[in-house]
């Protein structure tokens, strides 16, 4: 059974990989909209999405980096109305936002030299987890953006693991501390201990996924392709019987909630989503999940950790090293981002503080997609964000 589970979430990475283009999303509504590129230090080019102002106003303001979490891309931001989608809602109150799209994704799947498709360079190409993302990508975005509008500092907003890769860079590389005037963290994610439903079952399976994703020679996980979309449209579509077959699938992942999932973005956000990342990714997060209680870096093993770390364990990283103002945004039926876990990492970082969300069934999703979630959470980040 378990090695039926994993060839199913395997199976989208033998096909031919999609991109879906975003500029729509945003163009149709009435919104400016640019893409850039930069280069990390380590050769991996990614697309940055921009809205440099609101639909109604030609003044760019403060720059906000908008990071999204795992399996989604800049999109996520978009895909609901302007009255919901928080990038619409940033540029409509003053702020130039850009959104990244971190390596190894639908729009992040190029570099200088390595070809992710293709043997013996795609096993390097997908050779990388959160850390990189923190300690390479974050910073190759958040210099583009300051060169680019000339501001000194920018305000950062992250999903879950855009958070975490948020805490990699400010503990591993303290001098952008000083790049970011406040962070706005949403389902914060660094401690796992107290994850719950399938996600935490999952962890459980991490020796199995990398038995098997060595055995096919695989190292991308739920790519987006053709055919995945195919079958999304004909099991999610709005008012077919089977629509609540997707609506629990989002459900099992991220927690139950009947009551904010707006439905009627289902077939939306599975256009855009999963848009992939590297089965490296998974095992670091499982990895943290069976930890316990440690925020740590990848752990390649003894022998591993001693060539790389001079260390039988991984290190941990040092979250007393933020020095940038942290506000947790965390919810109470969030399976993913639990509340101790919240807590925990609430104590770690020397200038955080943290608000719940007013709605005991909000959930790790909700975040992004609730059908209230500009009254709940979006009006308390943005007057936060306000002060600084």
């Amino acid at each position: 059974m378990r090695l039926l589970i994993l060839c199913v979430l395997f199976v989208s990475v033998k096909a031919g990989w999609l991109e879906k283009p975003v500029a729509p999303l945003v163009i149709n509504h009435g919104y400016p909209f640019e893409v850039h590129e930069v280069e990390t230090e380590d050769g991996y080019i990614l697309t940055l999405h921009r809205i440099p102002h609101g639909k109604n106003s030609s003044e760019v303001g403060r720059p906000v980096l908008l990071q999204h979490g795992i399996l989604c891309s800049s999109a996520c931001w978009l895909v609901s109305e302007p009255d919901k989608g928080l990038g619409f809602i940033l540029a409509d109150s003053g702020y130039d936002v850009w959104m990244p799209n971190s390596r190894g994704n639908t729009y992040s799947r190029r570099h200088r030299s390595l070809n992710p498709d293709k043997e013996p360079d795609a096993t390097k190409f997908w050779d990388f987890s959160f850390h990189e993302m923190g300690y390479y990508d974050l910073p190759a975005c958040i210099d583009h953006i300051l060169g680019q509008t000339r501001h000194k500092n920018l305000h950062y907003v992250g999903h879950s693991q855009g958070t975490a890769i948020f805490f990699v860079l400010t503990s591993m590389r303290p001098e952008y501390n000083d790049k970011v005037v406040h962070m706005s963290a949403l389902a914060p994610v660094a401690f796992l201990d107290h994850t719950r439903g399938t996600v935490r079952a999952l962890t459980y399976l991490v020796h199995e996924l990398q038995a098997l994703a060595e055995m096919m020679n695989l190292h991308e996980f739920l790519a987006d392709h053709w055919y995945i979309h195919v079958l999304e449209r004909i099991l999610c579509r709005a008012h077919s019987f089977t629509e609540k077959i997707c609506d629990n699938v989002l459900f099992v992942i991220a927690g139950y909630d009947s009551q904010e999932l707006n439905v009627t973005l289902i077939p939306i956000i599975l256009d855009y989503t999963p848009a992939g990342t590297s089965i490296k990714q998974l095992e670091h997060f499982a990895q943290i999940a069976r930890s316990g209680d440690k925020f740590q870096q990848f752990d390649y093993g003894t022998t591993g950790n001693l060539e790389r770390y001079h260390s039988r364990d991984p290190p941990e990283y040092d979250l007393s090293k933020i020095s940038t103002p942290v506000m947790l945004h965390y919810a109470r039926n969030d399976w993913l981002s639990g509340v101790k876990d919240v807590m925990k990492l609430n104590s770690k970082i020397q200038n955080s503080d943290s608000r719940v969300v007013p709605f005991y069934f909000f959930n790790h999703l909700d975040f992004m997609w609730a059908r209230d979630v500009k009254i709940l959470l979006y009006n308390d980040v943005i007057k936060i964000m306000g002060k600084y």
